[in-house]
């Protein structure tokens, strides 16, 4: 399923970048002119960059909080109950 969707995602892309070669202006950082699928693939590109170090970053923290919740298992002791040896052997 994944690679369904890798697949539909790039045609999509090349779709979008084939049918935008005009040239723009940018006045963002320094003026120029740029075609507009370079445009589009370089924030494409970095949106996916981005994604995937929150993604990487949500994963380590899960981690680290199933890796905290193991330890405090570990450390819970039972109550020691009331009961006296004769108890337990009475009842079972």
């Amino acid at each position: 399923m994944r690679n369904i969707l890798l697949i539909l995602l790039s045609v999509i892309v090349t779709l979008v970048c084939v049918k935008n070669s005009q040239t723009v202006n940018i006045d963002l950082f320094v003026e120029g002119k740029i075609t507009l699928w370079k445009l589009l693939l370089t924030f494409f590109v970095m949106g996916t960059i981005f994604a995937f170090l929150l993604k990487g970053g949500k994963k380590k923290q899960q981690q680290e909080h199933t890796a905290k919740s193991d330890e405090s298992e570990e450390d819970y002791e039972e109550p020691k109950s009331k009961l006296s040896d004769e108890d337990r052997e009475f009842l079972s």
